[in-house]
Order: C-alpha cells, then structure tokens, then sequence
C-alpha cells in the first residue's frame, strides 16, 4: 500500500511537470505571435508544424512510446497555441467583437468566457443561470479567477449592449458525453479542421465513420466564430480503430485527427 501511495506522489509530481512545461510553452507562443505579428507573417507554418511532429515521433520510439500518440499529443498543442495566437490577432471574427466590448478590462472578458463556455445565460435581471438554475456569482468569479464584482459588472456590459445581449441571454448548456465516454464503453474522435469555416466537414466525417459500420452517439462542433482554435468531437458507439482514423486523416478538409 505505501509503495503505491508513493508512486501515486511521483504521477502527480510528473503531472505537475507537465503542465508547468505545457504553461511555458504557451509563453513562448505568445512571444511568438507578438514577432510573427511585427514581421507580418502569418499564423500556421505547415513547414515547421510537420518538423515538429516529426521530431515528436522519433523522439517517441526511442523512448518506447507509441508515435502515433505522440504525433496526436503534439497536434494538439500546436492547434490550441495556433488558437490562442489567432484569438489574439483578432482572427476570430465573433469573439473579436466580445473582446472590443471588454477592451481594457480583462477581468471582465474572462467572465464572458466562463459564461461562453459552460453555456451560462445571462437573465433580463443581471443574474446568472444555467438553463433555470441560478448560479452564484462567487462560483463564476471563482472559475474565472477575478472578484465577484467583475461578473456584476460584465452582466451589465452585456445587458446594456444588443449585440451581446442577443447572445447571452439565449446560451444553454448541452449534456456532453466526451467526459463520460469511457466510462461508458464509447469512443471519442476530435477532428481539427483545416477550415472550420468551410462548409461540408461533419457530412465528410460522418460519411466516413457511417461506411465502418460505427454509430454515432453525439456530434459537437464549435462555433468557429467564437472558438480560435474549433473542433469537432464525435462520440460513437464503441471505440474506433486504426482504419477508420486512418481514412479520417485522408480528408482534404481534416488537419488532424485526435482518438481518446
């Protein structure tokens, strides 16, 4: 028993590692986007991005990890720091209209976030729900990591403006299964889009999940006009195959294909 309580320590140290190194690698990304921004240069560097997968391959296989894993888990970080630095040039056309109505209080735009993300609506009477739950203003302030002033004072921004009211007031939440799916003997497929604007992805990943004879539970896609960096998650029946993953990544309009 104390030989697992002590390697339990040693997992929740390297976890602990993890996202210190994950924190700092999304610094970096910032000074990055700031560079890329006074060069003017772009975004994505597909050149250097497949460098960087590549590189995460090799370095899997010698260390006896699996290096499709390896390139999923690397996908991943580049598609959420492409994201974020994407959001902060103003590339996300909805939610770059959500940051000018909050410029120069950020407090307040991590707020909105929260309520953004967990499909919190904001009631003609300030107060915040879920669905007709109200929920307390000290859980949000403490979700978004600001004082509870800030979500009285956002409610107000968005309520006195009909651009956001017109939004948040109408947000509900959704039951997602993806936290659930395993428990449940379910697969779970995150396909990341070459461009979530671009019409036809989900009908291309269902055709393609449809002629394997997989069911699917639950389609979510983000709001690419919202989301920097959209996904589309699939729950299906049971969990999927190499094949079926490897047909996924075939399409033209899929960047990556991430399996849990």
């Amino acid at each position: 028993m104390r030989r697992l309580q002590s390697l339990r320590r040693d997992v929740d140290r390297i976890d602990e590692q993890l996202i210190t190194l994950v924190a700092e690698r999304f610094k970096l990304g910032k000074e990055i986007v700031a560079l890329k921004k006074k060069l003017g240069k772009g975004i994505r560097d597909e050149a250097r991005e497949r460098a960087v997968i590549d590189l995460a391959r090799e370095r899997a296989k010698k260390n006896g990890i699996d290096p499709v894993f390896a390139e999923d888990l690397m996908r991943l970080l580049i598609a959420q720091m492409a994201g974020a630095q994407l959001e902060r040039v103003g590339g996300v056309k909805m939610w770059a209209q959500i940051q000018k109505a909050f410029e120069g209080h950020p407090a307040q735009l991590s707020v909105a976030r929260v309520f953004f993300g967990y499909g919190l609506r904001v009631r003609e009477n300030g107060e915040i729900a879920c669905g007709d739950i109200r929920i307390p203003d000290v859980q949000i302030a403490k979700e978004a990591g600001v004082d509870r002033r800030a979500v009285d004072a956002t409610a107000r921004v968005i309520l006195d403006r009909k651009e956001l009211r017109n939004i948040f007031i109408n947000l509900r939440p959704i039951a997602y299964l993806k936290g659930v799916a395993q428990q449940l003997g379910l697969g779970v497929i995150e396909i990341i889009p070459k461009d979530a604007a671009k019409t036809g992805i989900i009908s291309d990943v269902t055709s393609v999940v449809s002629k394997f004879g997989i069911r699917i539970r639950q389609a979510i896609a983000d709001d690419p006009y919202f989301v920097a960096q959209p996904k589309l998650t699939i729950i299906t029946d049971e969990p999927v195959g190499g094949k079926i993953i490897d047909a996924l990544r075939k399409l033209p309009s899929v960047q990556s294909v991430i399996v849990y």
